[in-house]
């Protein structure tokens, strides 16, 4: 066959067809594939596209896998810098195709496969999807053309027969399809996917999940550089595409995967160093594995015996501890240690193939609402039957993406996950002994199995070993978070960015839940990070559909993560002053008082600065936004012009407290451009600047040379703009991390997952009741945003602040494209570009409330808002989408509430609607009204005379 040519980086390279990118650059010797923001190189990594490290810029399309993306005749490719220039795209997306089934299958593998053709034959209408380009999963992934002309082994055999099955039903396959959305519905399920650059929505009655697993990363010093790579990633170029990485290599891992490999590179001619493996080997264990299942048993001990033979070093109960940097011939020193014993060593190895085993790839389950249980001592399970059957009707989890058990149980899962959907639509299907005894079999092998590779779990990195390879940070940044209070994912990732990048967590979520553990802090499946949409990233500008406008927020009861609460006592229980709500208000609130000589409680039902002040994007807004004035907002707007000096001075007081707590807030004051289309939108803006001028606020309508002097990045379609030099942004993640801790100094008691139950007046004081047990304190501020209603309850005074769930959306890290704010003056936006690179996109799009009391974005939110975001910006289409989240805003009328509580002098009620730009006035003044009784005379239009409230009899 002719070999195929393509550019990168100006050089030409050579290419067999059905090569991927990354197997022709590896061929090559080129294995910086990228630079991350930081300038760290990237290169590939997995190999199967889940971690993102493999992306380089095609045909001037960014983020492109070189792990899945086939070499084309003529392409050109370039490493991928995110610091370098960005080129505009613009939204093209067409509507979403509309698809319904009987059973929707995500994952073309083993048992993904086995499911399809089971229910295909028993009549249902079946599609399955899956990211490979051909199917057969990571266990029996087809060689490529030219590959494929050598001898195929049982495996590549068994693929084929299976491939050649499924292709005799009648189940459709999407291949190269992304699968980024799925939640129940009423008749069934919705999943959001896209393939061959189209979205598809698909209308299913049940739902096969048979996502896989991914290889849990070994956090060394060094495991990030080019060279380094997972097992699966150095079998899928030798299996697929008959190559060796590299020139001598090294395999390190905990499993026979590390075996296989092994043989597998001695086939194709390469030097390997040496095999480590981390398990124990034992012979018992390794002979019940012949005795369950004597063929499978045979093969594992035969990869032993080629390598013996050989004389490739096996060396049992070992890992490695530290991969040197390469010198100029590209080799690397890198330590092994005996985990239980003598026998540390050094090898050399230009490239080192490294797991700890697999973790299940569960996001797509969680987001369905099935429960992640432990196994041994990882949460790594989720709660299904022994067929896959799972708490949500209709939906089956099969093969390792809900616990690790390898392809034999994955195919007997799949084909009896696959008879149990056709009876759960009404079809005759009777269970497959075959099947039922296959998998009794095959659970049988792998107990034995992992008896004979036991292993003690890895210690913990330390020091300046990264632990999230997308974002750079190390084990000292996570240990300083731990130790600062951060007990749980959540807090650690808003200290810290851990799990914030393009992977999603999934490289590093298992290090940082064994840091916490290895910590004390008790991991329990509740409180792992939530489930986001997507569940992978996917292209902006595929998903940008435009959707009609609104005014006003919707409204939800309060929701929240679901925490367990506290229950060991609190260590004291009489404070003068109790505030009850740990996002920003309540923070400053707490720390004024202290400084006032009060001694506080801060009490929060979850975690502080968790809900929506650690879910804000961080705009300092000072101009109204399109829906604070005019037709579309609350009373025409008043209210939320009255509230600008507010706003004004409270950004004032951000910069002051910036300055005094020594902390980088991330602050800039970069100014805040509203856009307009259309003479219309003009005249709006002028009549709103007009407005603003009337309460102290600068604005100016500019024209359209102004806006590409400020914004370069903007469309051409926007005419002019209002600009407001004062606005600008902050990292609420940095601020709320030092607030926390200048509370913490203050010596306020803080009693997180401590919900308030009751509250009742006390002679000249208040007992609360919580989950912890009664406390007292002489006054109350009630700062607990979408949940302030629920306390004011409590005390017989119907309090008008309501819940409004709203979404933010995140793209990947890109080169800088605008350093303001960015509002549009018709339609729901706002953005901005945060430090890291990522754009943060959101304007009150509305989330929901689910069953579980959880707050969840919702796919039309999500589209229409990054249809605003991509007009506005055309660039933002050629991003990925990595991100998104609802979090529990406030509605009230437009204007914060501040007051003292009706016949509750002693209690002040402080709630906003612009939480975070307002957050640090609101709580001071809610602490000085409490301490002092009285109220600031110009905040007397902020307080609760303006509603007409019914309340209990006077118990003061």
């Amino acid at each position: 066959m002719a070999p195929l040519r393509f550019t990168f980086d100006g050089e030409a390279i050579s290419a067999r067809p059905g090569d991927s990118i990354a197997a022709a650059l590896e061929t090559a010797g080129r294995r910086t594939l990228g630079r991350r923001m930081s300038g760290a190189a990237r290169g590939l990594y997995c190999g199967m596209g889940a971690c993102r490290d493999c992306l380089v810029t095609v045909d001037g399309a960014r983020s492109v896998r070189a792990c899945m993306s086939e070499v084309r005749d003529g392409m050109t490719v370039v490493t991928q810098d995110d610091r370098a220039p960005l080129p505009g795209s613009g939204a093209s997306a067409r509507p979403a195709t509309q698809i319904e089934v009987d059973l929707f299958v995500v994952g073309a593998g083993p048992a993904g496969l086995e499911a399809a053709i089971a229910a295909a034959d028993a009549g249902l209408t079946v599609r399955v999807a899956d990211e490979r380009s051909d199917p057969g999963g990571q266990y029996y992934k087809p060689p490529s053309e030219v590959a494929g002309s050598t001898r195929r082994d049982r495996q590549h055999r068994e693929g084929d027969a299976l491939r050649a099955r499924f292709a005799a039903c009648d189940a459709i396959l999407d291949a190269g399809a992304n699968v980024w959305f799925a939640r129940a519905a009423d008749d069934g399920f919705v999943l959001r996917y896209t393939h061959d650059g189209h979205e598809t929505e698909a209308m299913a009655r049940t739902v096969v999940l048979a996502t896989g697993a991914h290889e849990r990363p070994a956090a060394v010093p060094g495991w990030t550089e080019p060279g380094v790579m997972t097992i699966g990633a150095a079998q899928t170029l030798a299996r697929r595409y008959g190559i060796a990485p590299g020139r001598s290599i090294l395999v390190a891992g905990h499993g026979p995967l590390g075996l296989q490999l092994g043989v597998e590179l001695l086939a194709l001619g390469a030097t390997v160093v040496g095999v480590a493996e981390r398990g124990r080997m034992a012979m018992a264990g390794l002979a019940r594995t012949l005795v369950s299942d004597a063929r499978l048993g045979l093969t594992g001990a035969g990869y032993l015996a080629r390598l013996v033979r050989a004389g490739v070093p096996v060396w049992r109960d070992t890992e490695v501890t530290q991969i040197g940097d390469a010198d100029d011939d590209g080799l690397r020193d890198v330590a092994l240690r005996r985990i239980a014993g003598s026998g540390d060593r050094t090898v050399r190895a230009d490239t080192i193939c490294m797991s700890d085993g697999f973790l299940p790839q569960f996001e797509l389950a969680r987001l369905l609402g099935c429960r992640v249980e432990r196994d041994g001592t990882a949460l790594a399970r989720l709660a299904r039957d022994p067929i896959g059957g799972t708490a949500v009707a209709g939906l089956w989890i099969v093969g390792d993406g809900g616990g690790l058990g390898g392809a034999q149980v994955a195919l007997a899962q799949g084909r009896l996950a696959g008879r149990a959907a056709a009876r759960h639509v009404g079809r005759n299907a009777a269970t497959d002994a075959t099947a039922v005894a296959s998998l009794a079999r095959a659970r049988r092998f792998q107990a034995a199995l992992w008896s004979a590779f036991d292993a003690l779990p890895r210690p913990p990195p330390e020091g300046e070993t990264i632990v999230c390879r997308c974002e750079g940070v190390t084990a000292a940044q996570v240990r300083e978070a731990i130790v600062n209070g951060a007990d749980d994912p959540g807090a650690v990732k808003r200290a810290t960015r851990c799990g914030m990048g393009r992977c999603q967590g999934r490289f590093c979520t298992s290090t940082l839940l064994s840091m916490l553990e290895r910590s004390g802090a008790k991991v329990v499946p509740e409180s792992l990070m939530a489930p986001q949409v997507p569940t992978r990233p996917v292209r902006a500008g595929i998903l940008a559909h435009e959707k009609p406008e609104w005014g006003g927020h919707r409204e939800a009861p309060p929701s929240a993560r679901p925490h367990p609460a506290a229950s060991e006592p609190l260590p004291v229980r009489d404070f003068d002053v109790a505030v009850i709500g740990g996002g920003v208000t309540g923070l400053a609130a707490a720390l004024h008082a202290a400084r006032e000589g009060a001694s506080v409680a801060l009490l929060d039902r979850g975690y502080a600065a968790a809900e929506a002040s650690g879910g804000n994007a961080g705009s300092l807004h000072l101009q109204l936004l399109s829906w604070d004035f005019g037709q579309k907002a609350v009373a025409g707007g008043g209210p939320a012009l009255r509230t600008l000096t507010l706003q004004a001075e409270s950004i004032d007081l951000w910069s002051q407290l910036q300055s005094e707590l020594g902390a980088d807030f991330g602050m800039k004051v970069t100014g805040g451009l509203m856009l307009a289309e259309n003479p219309d939108q003009i005249a709006f803006l002028e009549a709103k600047a007009k407005a603003e001028a009337g309460a102290g606020v600068e604005t100016h309508v500019i024209g359209a040379d102004d806006i590409r002097r400020i914004a370069p990045a903007v469309s051409d379609i926007f005419v002019a703009a209002a600009w407001c030099p004062g606005e600008g942004k902050i990292d609420p993640l940095s601020a709320n991390r030092a607030l926390l801790a200048a509370v913490r100094v203050a010596g306020v008691t803080i009693a997180e997952l401590t919900p308030v139950r009751a509250i009742a007046a006390d002679g000249d004081g208040y007992t609360l009741h919580t989950s912890r047990g009664k406390m007292r304190a002489g006054r109350i501020v009630i700062a607990a945003g979408g949940w302030s209603a629920e306390l004011g309850a409590m005390l017989g005074v119907p309090l008008p602040v309501r819940g409004a769930p709203l979404q933010m959306v995140v793209t990947e890290p890109a080169p800088p494209l605008v350093d303001c704010l960015i509002a549009h003056a018709d339609r729901h936006l706002t953005l901005k570009q945060v430090a890291a690179g990522s754009i943060l996109i959101g304007g009150a799009w509305p989330s929901r409330v689910n069953a579980r009391g959880q707050p969840e974005v919702l796919p039309d939110s999500l589209e229409g808002n990054l249809w605003v975001a991509c007009r506005t910006i055309p660039a933002i289409a050629g991003l990925d989408v990595i991100r998104s989240w609802g979090a529990m805003n406030i509605d009230i009328d437009g204007a914060p509430l501040l007051s003292h509580l009706p016949g509750h002098p002693r209690i002040v009620v402080a709630a906003t609607a612009n939480g975070y730009t307002l957050g640090p006035l609101m709580g001071r003044e809610a602490a000085a009204g409490v301490l002092s009784g009285r109220m600031r005379r110009d905040l007397s239009e902020f307080n609760l005379d303006r509603f007409q409230l019914t309340t209990e009899k006077d118990t003061s």
